[in-house]
């Protein structure tokens, strides 16, 4: 028996093709860093090639129309795989190729389990509606609890039963099996679970048992039944698989047990088996490039179940798929024959991993010094939910205090539970001011009921500590959150706390945890509505999300400053600082693009002089600025200096108060907006050029362009000289994705950028790369 081989006659066959020939060359010698856009590009890349594969006029991608003999088992599984990735890659059920290959894998009668395992997802990416799909995998889920190995009594089980052998014809294969079989035999049981089928209970109960008696003391498993002497050792792709299977199997068996808190949550078996996967998983790379693939599938199986980003100090994804995307060759395969199937088949693999791995984060949940997992399966509960209610794949996540905070931008929304009393350091607590100051959002929610007092007395304390001055109030009725999507028909215990442009953080004593925990969206489903709500307004209506391993905020990098530009904010008796981290990811984009450093001081009016080329205005509320104050930035800006006016979120309070001001200062007839060709817009400039913009939601009003920015402004002496926006700016700036009447953050970006440069007199084009354009697209498909 070949050691950690996923099959013997099933996918293991096709996978030895790969080692019958020689490999060609990637790409580039250079490495290419991660980047959602080289994620995108690898995976359009990897579609064309298996399309390229596909036998058109068969409807499949197989060597042979039919099995060489009647037990094959292997027959169809290059087809499902490729069918498979090619629908989680975003390839419709109704593309004519597609309707022929879904057509062709339902005609045949296939009794492997590897292909049956594979199947059931093909039919459960389908929707429920579709009477021919769900039947198909009616069918498929009944071949497949057919053929495990039973034990009558449990208590009497031996090392083979819980597992699958290599068919699956209807019949247990008695004192036979492996745990790479198993796993795809589990595997599609859990696609029957997720479109709402009713699998035994015995399955997953026996499976637990199995898993359990099969684990080697190090945490890991190995290929063989644990009645076998063969390949004793624990290996990568094995121990994915046992993580990955139990998981799922407890989720069906033990989902609710997690009503009291305090308690401990940690299952041994899995506890031991990630922190066999912590301990080795830079080392467990498959040495044979046969199984790379394969154990990859593996690993974004454990890493989505499991919620982790990292295992141990590794994030999973992003190492994984920089390696998978230096791995791509020029046909579009991965490190497979040229032209073969044996690339389809680690083409297959790769695009799953790329693309089940890259869907956007809902939330984050943080893992801290404290009773932070109450309840282990909550957010899982609620994004499978999101997920089969949008019929849009999404995940979460959980980080940890150790990590960047740049890292922790994955998702927009950053998820704090306990009942206890929560215990931050200083450092700590530094990282999640600059979580929230960097675009994030803080929910915080007590779990336990009253058990959850001290959890909500700490958090208040804590909120006091991160936003002196800011206080949680009662959310109103009419917040957008209670009907963002869903008309919430009672009112949650819902606290915010807001900076007055955006919500900063919500706190609620009601444990929604527990109901997500139970899986009660029957009898609770206002409890999986307000997240979802919630989510929306984060994201605004889901149309900023960040795929998986993306972050507005990335590192600051040294450079050489070609240029500096000292910009003022104006300090006023006012809400003039709502976002102290807005002009800071800007800053980082001229740094590492234009090579421009900007050196940012707050200073009164009257503190302005000719080395402040930038002062910007902003706020949330009115613009007091009195006579004196006026005067001084009228003096400033007539000194050649410019001055920027943001309504911050879109304030009209500041924005009406703001335009009145300009008048008074400059004239009616001098606040007018600036037109296409305004140097500001850069035109003729390819790298900083703005022909369109984003604006949010709220922003793209009736008879309003939804492309044209509508800055205004006043020229002095041929210049412009005051730029006004009565749109959000400085929220874009910070990141957050969340619903205000503004430009979106990478519009906001691009506008601040040549405000900057026009300022400084530093409009030329950049030498080393393309600043980001204003009408960049999202990263991430919205709902």
């Amino acid at each position: 028996m070949t050691r950690e081989a996923p099959a013997r006659a099933g996918i293991s066959t096709l996978l030895v093709l790969l080692a019958m020939g020689m490999f060609a060359s990637p790409l580039a010698a250079q490495e290419i860093p991660f980047s959602d856009e080289a994620v995108e590009k690898a995976i359009q890349r990897g579609k064309a090639y298996l399309w390229a594969m596909y036998k058109p006029d068969r409807g499949h991608w197989e060597y042979l129309d039919a099995p060489k003999t009647p037990d094959d088992t292997s027959f169809g599984g290059y087809s499902a795989l490729a069918t498979y990735a090619l629908l989680a890659a975003g390839e419709s059920y109704q593309e004519p190729r597609m309707k022929k290959a879904l057509e062709w894998q339902g005609k045949f009668e296939c009794t492997g389990t590897y292909v049956l395992g594979i199947r059931c997802q093909i039919w459960a990416m389908i929707p429920r509606e579709n009477e021919w799909a769900r039947n198909l995998l009616k069918r498929d889920v009944d071949l497949l609890v057919r053929s495990v190995n039973r034990a009558e009594n449990p208590s009497k089980m031996i090392g083979t039963d819980g597992m699958w052998a290599y068919t699956s014809a209807g019949k247990p294969q008695l004192y036979h099996g492996d745990h790479s079989n198993t796993q795809y035999g589990y595997l599609g049981l859990w696609a029957g679970v997720r479109s709402g089928l009713e699998i035994p209970s015995w399955v997953w109960e026996q499976a637990i048992r199995h898993y359990l008696t099969a684990q080697n003391p190090d945490g890991g498993w190995k290929y063989s039944a644990p009645s076998e002497s063969v390949a004793p050792e624990s290996t990568g792709t094995m121990t994915t698989a046992g993580l990955a299977t139990l998981f799922v199997a407890y989720d069906q068996v033990y989902n609710d047990q997690y009503v009291k808190v305090g308690q401990n949550t940690e299952i041994p078996a899995i506890k031991k088996g990630l922190t066999f996967l912590d301990s080795n998983f830079a080392n467990l790379d498959p040495k044979s490039i046969e199984w790379y693939q394969y154990y990859l599938y593996g690993v974004e199986r454990v890493g989505l179940a499991s919620g982790y980003k990292y295992f141990g100090k590794q994030d999973w994804y992003k190492i994984s798929a920089t390696k998978l995307i230096n791995q791509q060759i020029a046909d579009g395969s991965f490190l497979g024959l040229n032209k073969s199937f044996g690339g389809a088949l680690n083409t297959s693999f790769s695009l799953l991993f790329l693309v089940r791995g890259r869907k956007p984060v809902l939330f984050n949940h943080l893992e801290y010094e404290g009773d932070w997992n109450n309840r282990p399966r909550a957010i899982a509960n609620l994004c499978a939910w999101f997920g089969r209610t949008f019929e849009h794949e999404v995940n979460w996540q959980i980080i940890n205090t150790k990590a960047p905070v740049e890292e922790w931008h994955d998702a927009p929304i950053l998820v704090l539970t306990g009942s206890r009393r929560p215990q931050f350091s200083p450092e700590e607590l530094a990282k999640l001011r600059t979580y929230v100051q960097q675009g994030g959002m803080l929910l915080s929610m007590a779990e336990g009921g009253s058990a959850g007092a001290p959890f909500d007395r700490g958090m208040r304390q804590v909120y006091s500590q991160l936003f002196p001055g800011g206080e949680l109030q009662q959310l109103p009725n009419d917040h957008p959150i209670y009907n963002m999507h869903f008309k919430i028909p009672f009112k949650s215990n819902l606290l915010g706390l807001s900076n007055g442009a955006r919500l900063l953080a919500l706190h609620t004593t009601e444990d929604l945890p527990l109901y997500w925990q139970r899986n009660q969206t029957s009898t609770v489903s206002e409890a999986f509505q307000i997240a979802t709500n919630l989510f929306f307004y984060a994201t605004d209506k889901a149309s900023l999300l960040r795929a998986r391993g993306t972050t507005l905020w990335p590192p600051a990098k040294s450079f050489e400053p070609a240029a500096t530009v000292n910009v003022a904010r104006v300090k006023y008796s006012g809400n003039w600082l709502p976002e102290p981290l807005a002009l800071g990811r800007v800053a980082l984009a001229l740094g590492d693009v234009q090579r421009v450093k900007v050196n940012v001081a707050d200073k009164n009016p009257s503190e302005l002089t000719g080395q402040d080329k930038l002062a910007v205005l902003g706020g949330t509320g009115q613009a007091n600025l009195n006579e004196t104050e006026q005067a001084a930035l009228k003096a400033y800006v007539q000194a050649g200096g410019t001055l920027l006016v943001e309504a911050t979120g879109g304030s009209g309070a500041f924005a009406q108060s703001a335009e009145k001001m300009l008048v008074g200062m400059f004239g009616e007839d001098r606040l007018a907006p600036l037109d296409g060709l305004d140097p500001v817009y850069g035109p003729g400039i390819s790298n900083l050029v703005i022909n369109s913009v984003k604006y949010r939601r709220l922003a793209e009003l009736p008879g309003k362009s939804k492309k044209n920015p509508r800055l205004q402004g006043v020229k002095l002496a041929g210049r412009t000289a005051v730029i006004f926006s009565p749109e959000d700016l400085s929220v874009g700036l910070a990141g957050s994705p969340c619903a205000c009447f503004g430009y979106d953050p990478n519009s906001s970006l691009a506008l601040v950028r040549n405000i900057i440069l026009q300022a400084g007199g530093l409009m030329y084009p950049s030498e080393t790369s393309t600043a980001p354009a204003a009408s960049a697209p999202t990263t991430a498909p919205a709902p």
